[in-house]
């Protein structure tokens, strides 16, 4: 049974000092409230200790990449193991090959791999090479959707001006004009809109990139497979996004509930095991760019760098990668998710609180609208103050998570998940 959480003097002690060291004070893109703001010093399992000892059932993981819940067993030898034996040679090692045959066997239509450090900087190769194969400039984003951090897809994730599409809107200073030119966005979910602004591009849309949970909403069968169908028939590169979905949503990543075969996959998060890593898969047609050899045919496409495919990474994301295909992971982690959605559902109804659930595997998100939400512009409806407060009292009562969107892992209970429903009831009959 978790306490409710109490904020110490050591926290308000290490913020301080956060806050002079980091600019804002913020490792990620944002943080909590400062009402329920704190400093975490360990995690096991699915918990998180704060360094005042204020223990918190954990809906986060690490922003999705602990689908076993932290220092998993399993993970945790395997690296004790791989540090005795050196971490890091910008070198093929052994550990990074097994890892790689298995990514590329779960993956449909993969047949080679190129390591990365990031997703971010996965997405970034990706788009590259999707210009250097086809030999045209511009790429189609999705309204709403976060691809990382680089210049290229760093356009309409939270836009506030609402421009006409396929106009982009910088996410961030800094981006050169002529990037943004080579940009276009399309409203999410919008298979008559994506299929048109294809067609009338093709003579210059390199690839058109997906994330088929933008904003936690899962993309429609009938959206995605009209961008496929479009992409394929006007010779763009169809990018799917799934360094949140693969190996999350299931064992062949979202495309293999959507029964989609892109030309080029990108991956993370849970691909490491918790360790730090990007990579992007495709057929031998498009990835033969990334061979050196090629420089003096002047068709290599450049993708490298120092720690990439490193042993460190590729050791945990192994062990982790072979606890998740054990039979019958798959379907506990969607059993614990349709328990949550349906006790939120319940309790929303109850009170009377109109919602939206998203359940996708795994991930399960609650948005707070008497209106059906599909993309960015419909989700700009639902009540942000209720989902803000919401994630205050959750936090406050011990559950870690990004207001009312949880990631399940392996090792959520079905305890944890009805004491986690039971807060929730309690936290909405408080502030509404």
């Amino acid at each position: 049974m978790l306490n409710e959480v109490i904020k110490g003097k050591t926290s308000e002690e290490l913020l301080h000092d956060l806050e002079e060291f980091l600019p804002g004070g913020i490792v990620y893109r944002s943080t909590q409230d400062k009402a329920v703001r704190t400093i975490f010093s360990h995690g096991r399992g699915s918990r998180l200790w704060d360094v005042d000892g204020n223990e918190y059932i954990d809906y986060i993981l690490g922003s999705a990449p602990m689908i076993l819940g932290h220092a998993h067993p399993d993970v945790t030898k395997a690296l004790h193991e791989r540090i005795e034996n050196g971490t890091q040679f910008m070198q093929p090692t052994d550990i990074m090959l097994k890892h790689a045959k298995k990514v590329v066997s779960a993956i449909s239509g993969a047949q080679k791999i190129k390591y990365t450090g990031t997703g971010s900087e996965a997405v970034f190769i990706a788009l590259r090479l999707a210009r250097g194969y086809t030999g045209k400039s511009k790429i189609l984003k999705f309204e709403g959707a976060f691809h990382g951090t680089c210049d290229y897809v760093s356009f309409s994730t939270i836009p506030t001006q609402n421009l006409d599409f396929p106009k982009p809107e910088p996410d961030t200073q800094g981006i050169p004009k002529g990037v943004e030119d080579t940009v276009l966005v399309a409203p999410y979910n919008d298979a008559d809109y994506a299929t048109q602004v294809i067609k009338d591009n093709k003579d210059d849309l390199a690839a058109v990139i997906l994330c088929p949970q933008t904003l936690h909403i899962p993309a429609e069968q009938q959206f995605i497979d009209a961008v496929r169908s479009a992409t394929k028939e006007h010779g763009v590169l169809f990018i799917l996004d799934e360094v949140v979905t693969g190996f999350r949503v299931a064992w062949g990543g979202a495309q293999s509930y959507y029964g989609v075969k892109p030309d080029l996959t990108i991956l993370g998060k849970a691909l490491g095991g918790g360790i730090g890593i990007g990579c992007l898969v495709g057929p031998d047609e498009i990835m033969q760019y990334l061979d050196p050899s090629k420089k003096s045919t002047g068709e290599y496409v450049q993708g490298s760098g120092t720690f990439t495919g490193n042993p460190l990474a590729t050791t945990a994301g192994l062990a982790a990668l072979n606890v998740l295909e054990k039979p019958g992971t798959y379907e506990s982690l969607y059993l614990m998710a349709d328990r949550l959605s349906s006790n939120l559902e319940k309790i929303c109804e109850s009170l009377e609180v109109p919602t939206v659930i998203s359940k996708q595997g795994p991930t399960v998100d609650l948005k707070f609208s008497d209106n059906p939400i599909k993309d960015y512009r419909s989700s700009l409806k639902k009540d942000n103050d209720l989902h803000d407060d919401m994630a205050v009292e959750l936090m406050k009562r011990g559950i870690f998570s990004h207001g009312t969107s949880f990631y399940i892992s392996t090792v959520h209970t079905k305890e944890e998940i009805d004491e986690t429903s039971n807060i929730f009831e309690q936290s909405l009959r408080q502030i509404r």
